[in-house]
């Protein structure tokens, strides 16, 4: 019997794809396909507060806040949908959200009943609106935080008071990383805080694993947004540093992923890096990086900071090693055997990482590394371990 059957379970999103930002979220939405597969009835409710600034994109987006029914991998996902501004005020925002998603849970119970638990990802606003539903008896919360650095919402002006008081009133705080629970108790968040890291999607841990490539230069892949917090300056000067070292091949560069610093990219590999090959592939679906990653030698990610690292574990769940940095929640999962750590924001010591995992392309076991990945990051594995947490909680309610 699956462990999480008997569980109806309602998962409240601090942000979900939408038609202005496709890719937010997307790992909830692992969770929600995760919990289904395990066997517990699962439910989506989405208060999408679509911010004015969206209104020249060309989308449809409502006046008047309108439910609308959607799918996701047999989970019904129920999305209240308009336009919002909060003028600036955390509580406007806090208290909008949760008036849509009343509006929402409404709608969801007459059709599949009231759940068991919430599960609301991230202390505000999703934490604050489940947690502070007038009346009695209330749904038990359980919130996973994923806000890094968690000092994001730790000042008054974004919503300190608020998601204390959502932590405070919540029957268990999970986060998905040791780092990232360091960090929240940094702030004085005095109450057990458990650590389950993100599932990784199946299309990557259920992916075919490609055999050993026998010709051409090392590739190197990059999958983030083009930002200096994820290290982008860093690749540029090590990869220009590589560039002046006889004993490193020919670099293939692969950058999957858009953002403000693709101009510079494309400009310091044509002025400083010529001998390398540059290859630009913009915001890509999973397929796509699936591919990437499938085709790659390594990847790197220089980042300055993160609370899991989807892209580190999915890469690993693929049998790619990784070069990324200490000090991050990527540290917790990344060792000589499966990648190299390298000092944040030194494009030397991330020259010197480079240039071990280019010039000893057989020192890493693929299959062992996606192996490995793969128990740790298993949907399954998510599953069973929030299973445990669910139940006891249902079971404290009902006696």
């Amino acid at each position: 019997m699956s462990k999480m059957n008997g569980l109806h379970i309602v998962i409240v999103p601090a942000w979900w794809p939408s038609p202005e930002s496709p890719n937010a979220g997307v790992f909830f939405a692992d969770y929600a396909r995760a919990f289904a597969d395990a066997g517990a009835k699962v439910g989506v409710i989405y208060p999408d507060l679509v911010s004015m600034r969206h209104l020249t994109q060309g989308t449809s987006i409502p006046w008047i806040p309108r439910i609308v029914d959607e799918e996701f991998h047999g989970v019904p996902v129920i999305r209240i949908r308009g336009l919002h501004t909060a003028a600036g005020f955390p509580s406007v925002h806090m208290n909008r959200f949760q008036r849509w998603l009343l509006r929402g849970l409404a709608h969801y119970e007459k059709r599949y009943g009231p759940p068991d638990v919430f599960h609301a990802m991230c202390a505000i606003p999703a934490g604050w609106a489940c947690t502070h539903f007038e009346g009695e008896p209330r749904t038990p919360v359980v919130i996973t935080e994923h806000t890094g650095p968690f000092s994001l919402v730790m000042t008054g002006d974004r919503g300190e008071s608020l998601a204390r008081q959502a932590l405070a009133a919540a029957a268990a705080v999970v986060t998905v990383s040791k780092h990232s629970r360091s960090d929240m108790k940094k702030h004085d968040i005095d109450r057990d805080i458990a650590v389950c890291g993100n599932p990784v999607s199946p299309d990557f841990t259920a992916a075919a694993l490609p055999g050993p490539r026998m010709d051409g230069p090392p590739r190197a892949l990059f999958v983030g947004r083009l930002v200096k917090e994820k290290g982008v300056g860093e690749v540029m000067d090590a990869a220009q540093m590589l560039e002046s070292q006889s004993s490193v091949s020919t670099v293939d560069w692969h950058f999957a992923g858009d953002g403000p610093m693709a101009p510079d990219l494309r400009k310091h590999f044509a002025r400083n890096v010529p001998g390398a090959k540059l290859h630009m592939h913009g915001h890509c679906e999973r397929s796509a990086v699936v591919k990437l990653m499938a085709e790659s030698d390594f990847m790197v990610l220089p980042t300055h900071g993160e609370t899991f690292g989807m892209t580190v574990a999915e890469a690993l769940s693929m049998g790619l090693p990784v070069i990324t940095t200490r000090g991050t929640a990527c540290a917790e999962f990344v060792d000589r055997n499966n990648g190299m750590l390298a000092q944040p924001q030194s494009p030397a010591a991330l020259a010197i990482a480079l240039q071990k995992v280019i010039t000893t392309p057989n020192a890493y076991d693929r299959p062992a590394i996606a192996a490995r990945a793969r128990r740790r990051f298993a949907a399954s594995t998510v599953a069973d371990w929030y299973a445990v947490l669910f139940h006891r909680i249902k079971k404290i309610r009902i006696e």
